[in-house]
């Protein structure tokens, strides 16, 4: 049985190269820290050393549920997935990370199979985590502006989440999450393409495609 989606049908025929890719990567480990952006990315880059160099590319945040034990951890399930924003050049090289093992701080995660998720021209994308090196909140919006109009993205509705900081290399990173709305099709991949802000290889300014606004409106 096929679950009916009104964006999904305009928008899965509709023809594209890319030059940016999804890979998604299978999990087999117990555990993630809550926080895992750089631990994660310092574990994975050694392996791909190009991984964040191109202009939008870097490694999406992991979903699973939080532990809720005291050491902020999530807990890995069969619908944990690594997933990897890459130069769609890129795809075999980033192939040869299945069947290797990492540990980014909670144990030992063993990387599994690959499978490329071509990027999808939604009219709404999010991102969980957008860093443009302010942490007030009408700076942040102003600047999401400048972006999409240096960008040509016009007339579209924003919405910015709550307040959120991340460990980083030079210390904490401080951002909001956004969510995009009114997006053509070109624009939407444009944006999926370019990303926003710094620090994609910690999961920021990466957006993906986004069925409702209610994640953002109350998170």
């Amino acid at each position: 049985m096929r679950m009916f989606n009104a964006e999904w049908e305009v928008v899965r025929d509709f023809e594209h190269d890319s030059p940016i890719t999804d890979l998604q990567f299978s999990l087999d480990g117990r555990a993630l820290p809550e926080d895992h952006g750089l631990t994660l990315f310092d574990a994975i880059r050694p392996l791909l050393p190009w991984l964040g160099d191109a202009p939008g590319t870097g490694i999406h945040p992991v979903t699973a549920p939080a532990s809720g034990r005291d050491d902020a951890s999530l807990v890995l399930n069969r619908r944990s997935k690594l997933l990897l924003r890459i130069p769609t050049a890129r795809l075999d090289d980033a192939r040869k990370l299945s069947g290797t093992t990492i540990d980014p701080g909670c144990g030992e995660i063993r990387i599994g199979t690959a499978k490329p998720k071509p990027l999808v021209p939604f009219g709404t994308l999010y991102t969980p985590l957008l860093a443009l090196d302010t942490d007030d909140e009408i700076a942040f919006m102003q600047r999401v502006e400048a972006i999409l109009t240096e960008l040509g993205i016009r007339e579209t509705t924003l919405l910015c989440g709550k307040r959120r900081t991340i460990r980083a290399p030079e210390g904490q990173l401080t951002g909001f999450s956004l969510m995009i709305h009114n997006l053509s099709m070109p624009d939407s991949l444009t944006v999926q393409t370019t990303g926003m802000g710094r620090d994609h290889g910690l999961g920021c300014g990466l957006f993906v495609p986004h069925k409702s606004i209610k994640e953002v409106a109350i998170d």
